[in-house]
């Protein structure tokens, strides 16, 4: 086909397709058939099955719905339909069983490959045809692994969509993402999964689907808008894998698309500025732009920020230069919303320009935008954005050293943050950070203890490192300095330096032990359950020559023979290093054999029983297995075995 296709050439050939399809299921009537269809569009297999109800008459279709964890068809099929094997060449057969989902199956080679080896077993025990709707990359699997299965089907029927609806279908996709994205705004980042728009969804194939189809059948290339909206999509996908570079190629491509677009569509001279450097950024914008394309370019915009925004996470030895790159590409975003009058995005997505201010410490500039944001929030009522309004104003008032102020702001901040039930537990526990600072300074010290304390506690270290890592260093420098409590302080010194050394602050942790290297989990990410695979073999582990020995101990470990593996050596040779940072989070990465394992490591031996026994309740919390209320060794041994 080409570009001069025209609708009406679809509707008949997708008529002769259904023909075919009736055809072959009736001339199949009380006995096995393979007939494959193929369809990208969900919404187009349905319509076909609909016509397929209304031109036929006492016609029995029954359909059956592949789920991600399917293994095998046929025990499928006989499932689904209630099936009695022995008596299933009976008059209560349906007409045709169709079938679908065989893209969402996640063990697809496996499931193919275990059809062809009992393909004959169809035929023996169904006496009625199969349809098999396959999408493009299924069928081209099903030739590979499972020819024999396959041979039984005549040629496939193709069904495709008209260039109009394809062109529809993608608009809607995309036209649904930017309004999530926008609706959710700075507070919450919606990874493509929960969009539904993750690469192994039926959304997202639909639509790689139809922009194949457009230039395949078509010879039609998308429009800039659409190829934009794309490229966003792609750069979604590595960003949240934290492929930043990748996602900045992806989101300059776009950007440069939506200036295309906006060139087209205005007639106007060049808007290069709107994708470079904030400076005189809004010097070529025009009131007839259309206001549509700028506010995704501007969305795109905020999204290059967050990328810079997290290579300053992962690359702390450059932080200030990313955090300068974020905030300009936040700027430049703000500046959009502020030109096109979308004031209440502007308070949607003001929250990171105020974070990047706070850490390069433009204190007069934070003053400002906080000021102002703070109006904005006030208006629109979201009482967890005027929190954050308070928290950056105390740290100015901080700055300044007026301590009164400060702490008048920080409670502000706090009693706010209270009132509602969705605040975070970063945001809760900045709150107490700046609480207890302001109080520290005000000379009421045990009360400041007491909300720093607790602020480390809310503070997930996985996703604030740094804060967590601050409010440490608070509390470290209040037991020394105020409280005299060298011991405490001397705790608090060695933790902080553990934390740097797990999250990648630190090169190296000097004479202590080492711990597993921990992952920086992307803040903005919704907080969910951390599982143990976050936790990483230390590097010095491989770097000293001790990751052989992490494998010689993973393999006696795997061997039946070995009940009880002893570790020892002189005091300081590495002991517990090479247990906690080495084969601890190695276990928590690999099974032994078929077996899952559940480390538990104890450094202490004081009351080593109950310590033993919480531990183990702590690991074996997501089983059906619970240990009794009065731990004994008894009972320890019995859970154990």
């Amino acid at each position: 086909m080409s570009e001069n296709t025209s609708l009406t050439d679809i509707v008949i050939s997708n008529q002769h397709s259904l023909k075919r399809l009736i055809r072959a299921i009736a001339l199949s009537k009380g006995q096995f058939s393979l007939i494959l269809v193929r369809c990208n569009y969900k919404e187009l297999s349905k319509q076909v099955l609909d016509n397929i109800r209304l031109q036929t008459k006492d016609v029995n279709l029954r359909e059956v719905y592949l789920s991600p964890s399917t293994t095998a068809l046929h025990s499928t099929i006989v499932s689904e339909l209630f099936l009695d094997i022995p008596a299933v060449k009976t008059d209560c057969s349906p007409t045709a069983v169709m079938v679908f989902g065989l893209e969402s199956v996640t063990n697809l080679e496996d499931l193919l490959s275990g059809i062809n080896q009992a393909r004959d077993i169809y035929a023996d025990t169904f006496a009625f045809p199969i349809v098999l709707w396959l999408k493009d990359e299924v069928g081209t699997s099903l030739s590979r692994f499972a020819p024999d299965f396959k041979s039984w089907a005549a040629t496939t029927i193709k069904f495709e969509m008209a260039a109009s609806d394809l062109v529809n279908l993608i608009q809607q996709q995309t036209q649904s993402l930017f309004d999530k994205v926008i609706d959710a705004g700075a507070q919450k980042f919606l990874p493509n999964a929960v969009l539904l728009l993750d690469p192994k969804s039926q959304q997202r194939r639909e639509i790689e689907s139809a922009r194949n189809d457009l230039l395949r059948l078509y010879e039609i290339k998308l429009e800039s808008q659409l190829e934009a909206s794309l490229e966003f999509v792609l750069g979604r996908d590595n960003y949240v894998n934290d492929n930043i570079d990748r996602a900045l190629v992806h989101y300059q491509r776009s950007l440069e698309l939506w200036e295309e677009e906006i060139k087209n569509s205005s007639n106007s001279n060049s808007l290069s500025s709107l994708t470079g450097n904030s400076e005189n950024s809004s010097s070529s914008l025009s009131p007839s732009l259309p206001l549509s394309s700028l506010i995704r370019q501007a969305v795109v915009m905020f999204h290059v920020g967050l990328c810079y925004r997290r290579l300053a996470d992962l690359q702390p030895a450059a932080n200030i230069s990313f955090w300068q790159n974020a905030l300009n590409w936040f700027k430049q975003c703000l500046d959009i919303f502020e030109i096109t009058g979308r004031k209440d995005l502007s308070a949607k997505f003001v929250f990171p320009a105020c974070e990047m201010l706070q850490r390069l410490q433009q204190w007069d500039d934070l003053s400002q935008l906080a000021t102002y944001s703070l109006q904005l929030h006030q208006v629109s009522g979201n009482k967890i954005l005027v929190a954050q309004d308070y928290g950056f104003l105390c740290v100015v008032a901080a700055e300044k050293s007026d301590w009164v102020k400060a702490h008048e702001l920080a409670n502000t901040a706090l009693s706010v943050a209270e009132e509602v039930p969705e605040v975070s537990r970063q945001q809760e526990s900045w709150y107490l950070l700046l609480l207890g600072r302001t109080l520290r300074h005000l000379g009421e010290w045990d009360e400041a203890v007491n909300t720093l304390e607790w602020a480390k506690v809310v503070c997930e270290a996985q996703y604030e490192a740094s804060l967590y890592l601050e409010i440490v260093e608070e509390l470290r420098s209040l037991y020394f300095n105020e409280r005299h409590d060298y011991l405490e302080a001397f705790k608090l010194k060695r933790e902080k330096i553990q934390i740097e050394h797990q999250y990648g602050f630190r090169a190296f942790i000097g004479a202590s032990q080492l711990q597993p290297q921990r992952y920086r989990i992307n803040p903005v990410l919704q907080p969910q359950k951390i599982s143990s695979t976050f936790d990483q073999v230390a590097q010095e582990i491989a770097a000293s020559g001790r990751q052989q020995d992490v494998h010689h101990l993973l393999e006696k470990m795997t061997r039946a023979d070995c009940k009880l593996t002893v570790v020892h050596g002189p005091s300081g040779v590495g002991k517990s290093s090479i247990i906690k940072a080495g084969l601890v989070p190695a276990l928590k990465q690999n099974s032994i054999g078929e077996r899952i394992a559940l480390p538990i490591v104890l450094s202490v031996y004081t009351d080593w029983i109950t310590v033993l026994g919480r531990s183990l309740n702590q690991v074996i919390a997501r089983t059906s297995i619970s240990l009794a209320i009065e731990i004994t060794v008894e009972v320890i041994l019995e859970k154990i075995r």
